[in-house]
């Protein structure tokens, strides 16, 4: 399918920039229900999502809803997306660009004859925004908390692109980390990176001595009763997407400062995050797709 239209959806500053981005390669851009930005004077903006989606192509935001209802959107004049609307909206099949749609909304889209593309099946995205997502997290951290990096002990929950990313970072530091991962090659690339793979038996010596928790992963991997081995003075950062690695009452139940950072490239990197998701974008295009 040749495409030269593509329409962004809500969205975050990102967005912006990988409007920016793909007009800059010849693309007709079409923007809508994103943040207000000094956009060039040849990237549209629709009056109404059914002008919008008058394209070849969709870009969602990331991440795709805040809410499962709407698409996300950080800030902007237009009335909140529905989801539910938009398959049905659609008058053509058309090509879906997204960075971690969940599998349901997938699925409504691929009933619609749609074909989807996530930037994240491409090493190159993955690795460049997992870099991102280490700097913003690093930014967090010593903003957070009442220590120095040098020489802390670092439980780290995963060990995929943003484990990997993180790893590399804080091990600058000097410090100890160690990781929690569950599959083995990842378990050997950690410890050829000079981190400590624990097993799930050194797991329950490490907690009480750990400074930092780090967690990746989407899912619960510590147990209440793990939780409960942890200092007071542990603090734990989760930068997973939903459903989170915590609940949400992990600091009153334990006692332990707890911080839920999803979206860290949007935050910290808008531009850098924005170009990179663009470049995916033309790549793909350009290999056919």
């Amino acid at each position: 399918m040749a495409i030269s239209q593509i329409t962004l959806l809500g969205g975050d500053l990102r967005h912006a920039y990988t409007a920016e981005y793909l007009n800059s390669c010849g693309y007709v851009v079409t923007c809508f229900g994103t943040p207000d930005f000094p956009y060039q004077s040849n990237i549209q903006l629709a009056a109404s999502l059914e002008q919008a989606l008058h394209t070849d192509a969709l870009f969602m935001p990331t991440p795709f809803s805040k809410d499962n209802t709407h698409l996300f959107q950080k800030s902007s004049s237009v009335p909140p997306i529905p989801i539910s609307q938009l398959s049905g909206m659609l008058s053509h099949p058309m090509v879906i660009f997204h960075n971690g749609m969940p599998n349901i909304f997938q699925e409504q889209f691929e009933n619609a004859d749609c074909k989807l593309y996530a930037l994240s099946d491409s090493s190159r995205f993955a690795t460049e925004n997992a870099r991102l997502t280490a700097e913003g997290l690093l930014s967090e951290v010593i903003r957070y908390t009442p220590f120095s990096l040098e020489n802390t002990r670092i439980l780290l929950l995963g060990y995929g692109y943003c484990g990997a990313a993180i790893g590399t970072l804080f091990s600058t530091f000097e410090s100890g980390i160690y990781v929690l991962e569950r599959e083995i090659s990842k378990q050997l690339q950690a410890e050829e990176h000079g981190l400590l793979a624990l097993s799930e038996k050194e797991k329950k010596t490490i907690l009480p001595r750990c400074n930092l928790v780090i967690n990746t992963i989407p899912q619960q991997i510590l147990t209440n009763e793990d939780l409960a081995l942890l200092p007071g003075d542990c603090h734990i950062f989760d930068i997973a997407s939903a459903p989170f690695g915590f609940s949400n009452d992990v600091s009153s139940q334990f006692a332990i400062p707890y911080f839920r950072l999803p979206g860290l490239p949007g935050k910290f990197h808008p531009k850098t995050a924005g170009i990179i998701a663009g470049k995916a974008i033309e790549r793909m295009i350009n290999h056919g797709l």
